[in-house]
C-alpha cells in the first residue's frame, strides 16, 4: 500500500460494513456461441468400441477375490474441452446405472479449430453393475435406439478412454528420490478404497462385505491389516496394512482399491543451536485481551520443568503416554511462545497475549508399528480441536510427504479441510523445510497438510517486516498446492537463516536458535491472533483475507509466486489498520446461497483527473470433496468487476458484419447506434480480473484461480474510466464433478483498498464522505469491545 502515514496525526481506521453497499443487480442474458466438439460420435465410437469390449472381457474373467460384491470399477478418460461441470456426462451415465464415486488428474489433447495441445484432464471413476457395462458395451458398439438413449449415446464424444483402473496409478512407489528395491522386509502401506456408490452426489463408504474381501487378500499375502486406525473420510476408506514390497503388486490388483502408497512418517524437527544468557521478560499481565476465541497449538508440548515465572501460564493437555523427550519439548515451547508472544528476543519484555492458548503434547506420539502415529496425531488433533471449540489452530508438524499435480487423497488434508468447512476453524500450517530439494521430482513442494484448501500453509523467508532486502529461505518449501489452492504457501514469514537464526523462546524465558517453517506459521498464527481482537467481526475466510491482502509482495512476484505466495506477511497488523491519507481499506464480510447474484459498490473517491488502483482479495471457505483431486473445491465465487455503470457494449443488428463498439450510454454515438438498431449490453462492461481472458478454456480459468479459496487482484482504473464502479459475485457449485443445484451457503470475506498515487491526500476523508454505511473500526491501541452476534463469525 501506499506509504503516506508517517507525519499525518489523523486517525483513518480501516472500514467496515461494506456488505452494507450491497446493490440490486440482475443476472445477464445467458450468452455464448456453438461449442466447438473435438470428435463425432462417431469418431468416438470408433475408439472406444475396442476398449469398452475388452473392459467387459477383463471383468467376466476378475476373479470374486478382487472385486466388490456387486459392481465394478471402471475409469473414463474426458477430453479436456469438456472439463467444465456442466459438461458432466450424466445422462450417460444414469442409463446404464452408473454411479461416479471420483476421478483422477491425468492430461489429453485440448482440441480447437486450428490447433491441439497438451493440457490437464481427469479421469471419471464410477461403479456399474455386470449388466450396466454389457449395455454400456451394447450401446457404444450399437448406438441409441431411443430418444433417450441416443441423448445418451451422444455423450461418448466426451471420452477419449474406457478401462479398467491402471495398476500404475494404483501402487505409489516411495517419494524419496531412489526408487525403493524388492524387499520382503515388511513396512506399513495406506491404502485408500473407493466409495461403494453415490447418492444425491454423496459418497457413500464401502460396504463391509466388499471390506471383508480386502482384509481377506491382505492376510492371503502376508499382510496384516491395522483394523484400530480404519478411518473413513469424505465416503473413502483408509485402511494402512502391513506388508512387503513384493506383495504389494498382488495387492493393487483389487478393484476397489483406489491407491496404495508407503505411509509418510512425520517430519524431522529442526536443530537447535547455542542458548542465550539474556531472557525475555514476562507481560505486565497474562491475562489474554480477549477470551472468547481461543488457539490451539498441537507440538511437543511446553517445558514444565524449566518454567519459570509467568512467560507459559496456559493450559497445558498431554495426549500422549509417551515421556517427554527434550527436543520435541525445546520445539513445542518455541512454537508456544511465538504464538504467544510472536517475534520476540533476549532482553525485551513481552506483552499480554492476545487470545487465550491452549498446548497439546502429542510428541512423541505412543509406539505404534511403522509410521502409524501420523493417524495417531490426527485423531487427537480433531477430536481435541472438536471437543474443545477451538478456532485457531497452529500446525508446526505434519507428514513427510510433498504436494504432487495428482495428488490422491491424503487423510490429513482431507480431515482438516472438512473441519475448518464445518466448524469454521483456521489451521495455520508450517509450509515443509524441502525447498532445496529436487524440483524435478517435486520434493521442494509444500508439505501436507498445507495444501489445505481452507487452511493456509505459511513459508520463511530471511528477514521479518518491514526489514529489507529480503526473500524465501532456501528451505522453505515451494508451491504450487493443490487444485483449489495452487497458491500455497499463501505467504512467508521470518523463520530464520543461516545468517540469521530465529530466536525461539524456551520455558525459562532463555533462547535457543534455529530456523524453520516451525517458527514462521505461529509469528503468522500470534499475528492472526491479535487481529481478531481488534475487528468488530472475525471469522476465518477474514483472517485469511487480510494475510493475502497485505502481504508484501516482491518487484517480480509472478515469478516467485510459488516460492513466497503472495508475499511476505506482516509481524502485525496493527499499524495496517490505519489508513494513509491517499488510500482507504473496505471489508465487507457475508454470505451468499447457490445460484445469487450478488452486487456491491466498490468505494472510490469523489470524480478525479487522476488513476486509482483497486487491490481486492476475497477469501471465503468451501466444502471439499476427497474423492476429486481435480474437483476437490466444491464451491466457485467468481468475481467481476465492471468500473462505469454508464459503458456498455453495442452490437450491430443480424446481418452486419460491423464490429462491437465500447460507447458511454448517453453519448450523441450510442443514441445514433441504438436509432440504427444496435442493441447496448444489459450490463456495463467488465474489466477482467486476473489472466483469465474471454473464451478460455476450462482448464485455463482453473489456472487462474476460478476454483481457489482465496484470490488477490489489482487493478488500475484510469481517469474518466470509472464512475459508480460496482463488484458481482455469483456462486457456482459442483458435486462428483457435475453442476449442483441444491441450496447452501458461503461465507465469505472481501477486503478492498483504494488507493491514489498521484498526490491527492483525501481519498480516504471523500471516501468516508460518500458511503455514509462505512464505519472506521476503533483505533488500533483500543481494542474492539462490543461484538456483534452472527452465525457466521466467532463471536
Amino acid at each position: 500500500m501506499a506509504e503516506v502515514r508517517s507525519n499525518d496525526a489523523a486517525s483513518r481506521p480501516l472500514l467496515v460494513n461494506g456488505e452494507a453497499l450491497r446493490l440490486d443487480i440482475q443476472a445477464p442474458r445467458a450468452g455464448g456461441g456453438d461449442k466447438y466438439e473435438p470428435q463425432t460420435v462417431e469418431q468416438a465410437r470408433d475408439v472406444l468400441g475396442p476398449q469398452v469390449v475388452a473392459t467387459a472381457q477383463a471383468v467376466e474373467t476378475l476373479p470374486r477375490s478382487l472385486r466388490a460384491s456387486d459392481r465394478v470399477y471402471v475409469e473414463a478418460k474426458l477430453l479436456p474441452n469438456y472439463l467444465a461441470a456442466s459438461y458432466f456426462p450424466t445422462e450417460l451415465l444414469a442409463h446404464v446405472g452408473a454411479s461416479p464415486v471420483g476421478s483422477r488428474a491425468d492430461t489429453g489433447l485440448y482440441v480447437t479449430k486450428s490447433k491441439s495441445v497438451e493440457a490437464q484432464t481427469r479421469r471419471l471413476i464410477f461403479t456399474v453393475s455386470d449388466d450396466g457395462l454389457r449395455e454400456l458395451r451394447r450401446l457404444i458398439t450399437e448406438g441409441g435406439r431411443n430418444r433417450t438413449e441416443n441423448q445418451a449415446f451422444t455423450q461418448i464424444r466426451e471420452l477419449s478412454e474406457i478401462g479398467l483402473p491402471r495398476q500404475s496409478d494404483i501402487l505409489r512407489a516411495s517419494s524419496s528420490e531412489e526408487p525403493e528395491p524388492a524387499s520382503a522386509e515388511r513396512k506399513v502401506w495406506e491404502a485408500v478404497l473407493h466409495p461403494r456408490s453415490s447418492t444425491l452426489g454423496e459418497p457413500i463408504p464401502l460396504d463391509e462385505e466388499t471390506l471383508e474381501r480386502w482384509f481377506d487378500l491382505i492376510q492371503s499375502e502376508g499382510g496384516e491389516v491395522h483394523r484400530d486406525y480404519v478411518r473413513r473420510v469424505g465416503g473413502l476408506t483408509f485402511t494402512p496394512v502391513s506388508v512387503d514390497n513384493v506383495r504389494a503388486s498382488s495387492l493393487s490388483r483389487f478393484n476397489p482399491l483406489r491407491v496404495l502408497r508407503p505411509m509418510p512418517a512425520i517430519r524431522p524437527r529442526p536443530r537447535f543451536g547455542t542458548r542465550s544468557v539474556q531472557r525475555l521478560s514476562a507481560p505486565t499481565s497474562t491475562r489474554p485481551f480477549l477470551s472468547t476465541v481461543s488457539v490451539a497449538v498441537f507440538d511437543g508440548g511446553v517445558d514444565t520443568a524449566r518454567r519459570a515465572g509467568s512467560l507459559f501460564s496456559i493450559p497445558t493437555h498431554d495426549l500422549t503416554t509417551e515421556a517427554p523427550d527434550q527436543g520435541e519439548l525445546d520445539h513445542g515451547t518455541g512454537v508456544t511462545g511465538a504464538v504467544l508472544y510472536g517475534l520476540v528476543g533476549p532482553g525485551e519484555q513481552a506483552s499480554a497475549p492476545p487470545l487465550p492458548v491452549e498446548s497439546y503434547r502429542v510428541l512423541p506420539a505412543p509406539q505404534i508399528p511403522g509410521d502409524l502415529e501420523g493417524y495417531w496425531v490426527l485423531d487427537q488433533i480433531k477430536d481435541a480441536v472438536e471437543t474443545k471449540g477451538h478456532r485457531l489452530v497452529n500446525l508446526s508438524l505434519g507428514p513427510t510427504l510433498a504436494v504432487e499435480d495428482d495428488m490422491e487423497p491424503n487423510r490429513w488434508t482431507s480431515e482438516l479441510d472438512q473441519l475448518a468447512w464445518e466448524k469454521d476453524v483456521l489451521f495455520v500450517v508450517a509450509a515443509g523445510n524441502d525447498g532445496h530439494q529436487d524440483q524435478i521430482t517435486g520434493l521442494h513442494r509444500v508439505q501436507v497438510p498445507a495444501d489445505m484448501a481452507n487452511g493456509m500453509a505459511v513459508g520463511a523467508c530471511d528477514a521479518p517486516a518491514p526489514e529489507k532486502p529480503w526473500a524465501r529461505a532456501t528451505y522453505s518449501s515451494m508451491g504450487p498446492g493443490r487444485h483449489g489452492a495452487r497458491v500455497q504457501p499463501l505467504g512467508v514469514q521470518f523463520g530464520g537463516s543461516d545468517n540469521r537464526m530465529f530466536n525461539v523462546l524456551r520455558a525459562d524465558g532463555s533462547f535457543l536458535e534455529a530456523s524453520g517453517t516451525s517458527f514462521a506459521a505461529p509469528v503468522t498464527t500470534h499475528a492472526l491472533a491479535d487481529l481478531v481482537t481488534r475487528l468488530p467481526r472475525v471469522n476465518s475466510s477474514v483472517l485469511r483475507a487480510f494475510a493475502a491482502h497485505f502481504a508484501e509482495r516482491p518487484r517480480n512476484h509472478v515469478k516467485l509466486r510459488d516460492e513466497v505466495g503472495y508475499g511476505r506477511q506482516p509481524v502485525t497488523f496493527a499499524d495496517l489498520l490505519e489508513c494513509a491519507p491517499n488510500e482507504a481499506h473496505v471489508l465487507y464480510v457475508d454470505e451468499i446461497e447457490r445460484g445469487d447474484l450478488l452486487g456491491y459498490q466498490v468505494p472510490v473517491p469523489a470524480p478525479t483527473s487522476s488513476d486509482v488502483q483497486i487491490h481486492l482479495t476475497l477469501a471465503y471457505a468451501s466444502p471439499v470433496d476427497p474423492t476429486q483431486p481435480t474437483e476437490y473445491t466444491s464451491a466457485s465465487l467468481e468475481l467481476v468487476l465492471r468500473p462505469h455503470h454508464r459503458i456498455h457494449t453495442f452490437t450491430p443488428p443480424k446481418g452486419r458484419t460491423d464490429k462491437k463498439q465500447i460507447l458511454d450510454i448517453g453519448s450523441t454515438a450510442a443514441r445514433s447506434l441504438l436509432a440504427q438498431g444496435w442493441t447496448p449490453s444489459q450490463e456495463p462492461v467488465a474489466k477482467t480480473l486476473g489472466a483469465a481472458k474471454t473464451g478460455a478454456s476450462e482448464a485455463q480459468l482453473r489456472d487462474s484461480g476460478k476454483w481457489e479459496t482465496v484470490r488477490h487482484f489489482r487493478v488500475t482504473l484510469k481517469a474518466g474510466e470509472f464512475e459508480l464502479p460496482r463488484l458481482e459475485l455469483s456462486y457456482v457449485a459442483r458435486r462428483s464433478g457435475a453442476l449442483d443445484n441444491s441450496p447452501t451457503k458461503i461465507p465469505f470475506a472481501l477486503l478492498i483498498s483504494v488507493v491514489d498515487d498521484s498526490g491527492r491526500t483525501d481519498v480516504y476523508d471523500s471516501i468516508r464522505a460518500r458511503f455514509g454505511p462505512l464505519r472506521p473500526v476503533q483505533r488500533a491501541r483500543a481494542r474492539v469491545q462490543m461484538r456483534s452476534a452472527s452465525s457466521s463469525h466467532w463471536y
